[in-house]
């Protein structure tokens, strides 16, 4: 199966429900290299709303998700860029989900691989 989104090639997804109110961690296996994309998940009463921090690891990258426990979910808004391979990116774009008074949450992802050219990107300042 081939899944394109505009200039991207869809390189997996899935929904993955996760256990016991833990985190998340999924390993993007590719031949050129893995990413490592892991999601916490916590609550703060004295935040107003949901939150996301991301922290750059060296292997992928880390989601702390404060306050996601609406059902009709929180998510990214565009795509997360993972990393560069050669001349293609790596991009991730999800959306949790909690329903009732689970402590679980559903992860609705996508990873996408698309040539840096077909989007017309160029490298941000280092």
């Amino acid at each position: 199966m081939v899944i394109e989104s505009g200039p991207a090639l869809v390189i997996e997804h899935g929904v993955v429900t996760t256990f016991g109110g833990g985190g998340l961690v999924i390993v993007l296996e590719l031949p050129e290299d893995n990413f490592v994309v892991e999601w916490c998940f916590s609550a703060d009463p004295d935040q107003p709303g949901p939150t996301v921090c991301s922290e750059a690891t060296s292997v992928g990258l880390r989601l702390d998700c404060t306050n996601f426990d609406d059902a009709s979910g929180r998510g990214s808004a565009l795509p997360v860029l993972l990393g560069e391979l050669g001349d293609e990116l790596i991009f991730l774009h999800f959306r949790v989900f909690r329903h009732g008074q689970t402590l679980d949450r559903s992860v609705q992802y996508t990873f996408y691989r698309v040539a840096k050219d077909r989007i017309g990107w160029t490298p941000g300042p280092r």
